[in-house]
């Protein structure tokens, strides 16, 4: 069963990167991780893969943005 995931665009109510301290948030926000997350996580389109999952039976999907960005990062990191 395909569901799309759109839960990535709100932010959390509980989200352990406010309690950081404040130097580890700015190198943080000066790695690679948010320039991917804007320009390759969120652009990727799920709905073209809902035809390889069953529509009427089993679980909802794990999300596929996530599947295909651990992929992207492998192959990134690969020698």
């Amino acid at each position: 069963m395909f569901r799309e995931n759109k839960s990535h665009q709100q932010p959390e109510l509980f989200n352990s990167f406010n309690d950081l301290h404040p130097k580890i948030k700015s190198i943080l926000e000066k790695s690679w991780a948010p320039i991917y997350y804007e320009h390759v996580f969120c652009k990727i389109d799920e709905s073209k893969f809902a035809e390889i999952y069953c529509p009427d039976n089993g679980r909802p999907n794990f999300p596929v943005h996530i599947l295909l960005s651990l992929e992207f990062i492998k192959h990134m990191w690969q020698t």
